[in-house]
């Protein structure tokens, strides 16, 4: 094993401190600038929001911002359009609103002391993802990015690694994947990717399809001073 692959929201970021809000707040807005406010409730669940609640493997919990700006756009003609800047006038909310899962900076840093490559494999842009690195000083403790604007496809289809893989000559037996959605435990399952669900995000454990282990969180991937799949690595 050389090269752990972290999910970022719901994984390392707490979800529920910065993307629910940002959900509720661009709902909110989305439908008092079309005039559209009786189909509020509608456009919340078509992202995945119900009773302010993010919803496992919805649309805004694990599909790409391509995917969250063509259901605005189902909505109301240009809301893709709309929502792409909404995001980005709301970068200073979003930063502000980012928190570490407990524990997950001290993982990452004892994994790189281990020797281990840490990647975020993501369905956010790369624009939000670098954000993400500079907003809580990660620089040092990660290693690579794979964001959903990077190729054509995204998660759970394991041609979203291949770029990734190639570029560092690495197998898929090299690696192992860890997320709290099923679009994480499910990556790549066909081609034998081992993959580790956590429960720290919007998914329980019957959400986490194909998942080899669940652990609560990302901090239980460390056992005595050691990665859990030490005895994997190659």
């Amino acid at each position: 094993m050389e090269a752990i692959l972290f999910d970022k929201d719901g994984t390392l970021l707490n979800y529920e401190k910065v993307w629910t809000p940002f959900a509720i707040k661009s709902v909110e807005a989305f439908t008092e600038h079309f005039n559209i406010h009786s189909q509020k409730e509608s456009v919340a669940r078509a992202l995945g929001l119900v009773d302010n609640k993010m919803q496992p493997g919805s649309v805004a919990a694990s599909g790409t911002s391509r995917d969250i700006h063509e259901a605005y756009e189902n909505f109301a003609e240009g809301g893709g359009e709309w929502a792409q800047k909404f995001y980005e006038e709301n970068l200073e909310f979003i930063a502000e609103h980012m928190e570490l899962i407990d524990g997950s900076r001290e993982v990452l840093s004892t994994l790189k002391s281990l020797g281990y490559k840490n990647v975020i494999v993501t369905s956010d842009s790369r624009k939000g993802t670098e954000l993400f690195i500079k907003q809580l000083e990660l620089a040092e403790l990660i290693d690579d990015i794979v964001s959903g604007d990077d190729t054509e496809y995204q998660k759970p289809d394991i041609r979203v690694l291949y770029p990734f893989l190639n570029r560092h000559n690495y197998a898929v037996d090299d690696v192992v994947m860890v997320g709290d959605n099923d679009a994480d435990t499910l990556l790549g399952k066909d081609e034998g990717l081992y993959t580790i669900g956590v429960l720290s995000g919007t998914s329980k454990k019957d959400d986490l399809k194909g998942a080899d282990m669940i652990l609560d969180s990302v901090t239980d991937l460390i056992e005595s001073g050691e990665f859990v799949l030490h005895d994997k690595r190659n």
